[in-house]
């Protein structure tokens, strides 16, 4: 059987081997026409080829495994320590590397950039990668170097849609998309407070809101409030208030903790009347707790409340908070039959697929 290289492309491809080359890195002094680099791209995944610069033998060596490679769109150049400490992110990865290892045989790397917009450092962090999964954001260097190189991307969001950076003209969304709708989450619990007879409604936002922060995490801030906001609207007999933090200048997301605390300390009515709260998520809702506590209302008997992310650092400091989460082994289990599948050659149209969420702790 030929072996497969840059040749086998571009003579499948009908163009040269340069033209082929320039293709995969991004080099090309005149742009490839639309038509050609479908031609190679075509090419590319009729035979299964992806090239690997350096080393080919030793890294694709029986002992090795392959490599998946995870960038945080919303902020792909801060520090991997930081990206992994993010709550939210955190509750994902350890999830997914053991079952990557367990299901694939493969190991899992958090990514960073110096610069998002340099087509050289994508190309250098991508070089060894087997599959990429990208949360939030997508970049589209990262995207275009991704499909000149025939690397699977699998992007996961917590709403139906995603962000973009960058310049995305000729750049198709070639990509399985996985996402789950943090609004509805909220819409869920505010049903199921609902049927346990509460009709009087604080929710508690995070500082992101779109107003405060259009960039980064704002957009997944504003699908919950919005999805808060809905459900009061579908019920006239319910009253609501909505609070919002003010923005932090040091924030991060065990910052919100401090900042409800100082909200409700400056509202102390706030608590007073409602039946239940609804919080951005566990890291304000645990906040909120505090406070009800300090006032002598207990969370679970004298008010309802409910938070998002069923974080394993807070599942036991009050564990009578109701909290709402993707369901995470069937988003890895997903994600590993997607890995399997593109890894294969497989043509089959790319997905966009809602996960299940479910309540912890109703």
């Amino acid at each position: 059987m030929e072996k497969v290289n840059i040749n086998t492309i571009a003579r499948t491809a009908r163009v040269s081997t340069t033209t082929v080359s320039n293709f995969i890195n991004g080099t090309e002094v005149f742009p490839i026409s639309a038509e050609t680099r479908g031609r190679i791209r075509t090419a590319m995944r009729q035979l299964n080829y992806r090239p690997h610069i350096g080393g080919v033998l030793i890294r694709r060596h029986p002992v090795r495994p392959g490599k998946v490679g995870f960038v945080m769109g919303e902020d792909c150049r801060q520090p991997v320590l930081y990206t992994a400490g993010i709550p939210l992110v955190q509750r994902f990865l350890l999830e997914l590397e053991p079952a990557l290892s367990r299901e694939l045989g493969m190991s899992l790397e958090i990514l960073r950039v110096g610069d998002e917009d340099s087509r050289a450092e994508w190309i250098e962090q991508l070089l060894d990668l087997e599959c990429l999964i990208n949360f939030g954001q997508v970049n589209a260097l990262m995207c275009d170097t991704l499909s000149r190189r025939n690397l699977p991307m699998i992007e996961v969001a917590s709403t139906e849609e995603f962000r973009r950076h960058g310049d995305f003209t000729g750049v198709e969304d070639e990509f399985d998309f996985l996402y789950w709708r943090n609004d509805r989450q909220i819409e869920m619990t505010f049903e199921h407070f609902y049927a346990k007879g509460a009709r009087r409604f604080l929710y508690i936002s995070s500082c992101n809101v779109r107003s405060q922060r259009p960039e980064y995490y704002g957009r997944d801030a504003q699908a919950k409030l919005d999805g808060f906001r809905r459900a009061l609207e579908a019920h006239p007999d319910c009253a609501g208030t909505v609070l919002t933090p003010p923005m932090s200048l040091d924030f991060n997301m065990f910052r919100e903790f401090a900042l409800v605390r100082e909200l409700l300390a400056d509202r102390p009515e706030a608590l007073a009347g409602v039946d239940a709260v609804i919080c951005h998520n566990d890291i304000v809702a645990h906040g909120v707790a505090s406070c009800a506590l300090g006032r002598g209302r207990v969370p679970g008997r004298d008010l309802l409340l409910s938070g998002e992310g069923n974080f394993r650092e807070l599942q036991y400091w009050y564990p009578v908070i109701t909290t709402s989460c993707v369901d995470y082994p069937a988003l890895t289990r997903r994600i590993c039959e997607l890995i399997r599948l593109r890894m294969q050659g497989s043509s089959e149209p790319f997905c966009r697929e809602e996960l299940p969420t479910s309540l912890v702790n109703p």
